[in-house]
């Protein structure tokens, strides 16, 4: 129970700050540094967020006012979905990638490594072009469309910026695995169950990996906020009407907060649920 209060406190503390950081427009709301009009805007900040059925956003072009409830819910979800995606593809490929890899010879591992290592450092906007250019250069070979690369209109593409946004994670989550397995390779409960008979991949599956998992959750923090800061890129080349997306067009201090809230509260959730898991698989506590 006190571990719930202060998780909950420590919730309510950052929701603070992120009220505080949203009216930070007003320090020099006349060009100029000033804590008077700070207040003054964290003071109507406050008031529109007391009472969220009354926020409206504004078209940059049309300058049409429209309520912001329902439709920052939308685009949530929209994002939630690719992000959720691309980190089960993320986890998944890593797995099937790190499978080959322990099962292959050492030149193979050498190929796996430099492609993982080229692939990992190259900058995120240079792989979505690669693929784009991809699909539309294979569409124009055959005529066949294998995948939507942009949304248009209604028809919101999801799969593909999720395969994107799962390319860096994947080789982030391979290269720590195989450097976590390796050094678990030489600790003598790995050396006993080999010498029990156990095959090399029950070995991996059933006694090594749950360790790695429980290592490679220590980078948990540090994934979630590269894919973040990615998935403002992807939903903006995608066209995808994503709430980064939406904070980008309609950036006021009160959307700020509120899309702050919305993408802090379900991933501050997660981390924690992370946090219990391994509490109760290793016995004590780990930071995130």
């Amino acid at each position: 129970m006190n571990k719930l209060k202060q998780s909950g406190l420590e919730a309510v503390l950052i929701i603070i700050g992120i009220i505080l950081v949203s009216a930070t427009s007003g320090i020099f709301k006349h060009q100029a540094f000033s804590l008077v009009t700070y207040a003054q805007e964290l003071v109507t900040l406050c008031k529109e967020l007391a009472e969220p059925h009354k926020l409206v956003y504004s078209n940059p072009i049309s300058d049409v006012e429209r309520p912001l409830f329902p439709i920052i819910l939308k685009a949530f979800v929209s994002s939630a979905r690719i992000f959720s995606l691309a980190l089960a593809l993320a986890l998944a490929s890593s797995i099937l990638l790190m499978v080959l890899y322990f099962s292959v010879g050492n030149m193979i591992r050498k190929v796996i490594q430099g492609v993982s290592f080229y692939l990992g450092s190259l900058p995120d906007i240079f792989v979505i072009g690669i693929l784009q250019m991809l699909v539309i250069w294979f569409f124009k070979q055959t005529g066949i469309l294998v995948i939507d690369i942009a949304s248009l209109g209604d028809n919101q593409v999801i799969l593909f910026p999720a395969i994107t946004l799962s390319i860096l994670p994947t080789f982030f989550f391979l290269g720590s695995m195989v450097s976590f397995l390796q050094e678990e390779e030489g600790l003598p409960y790995v050396e006993l169950a080999k010498g029990k008979g156990l095959g090399k991949f029950r070995v991996l599956f059933i006694h090594m990996m749950r360790n790695v998992l429980v290592s490679l959750t220590y980078h948990g923090k540090q994934i979630i906020w590269m894919m973040l800061s990615n998935l403002l890129i992807l939903e903006y080349l995608f066209n995808v009407f994503g709430v980064t997306s939406f904070l980008f067009s309609y950036n006021t201090p009160a959307i700020f907060a509120i899309t702050s809230i919305m993408l802090f509260v379900p991933l501050y959730v997660l981390l924690k649920a992370m946090q219990l898991v391994i509490l109760r698989k290793i016995g004590r506590e780990m930071s995130l």
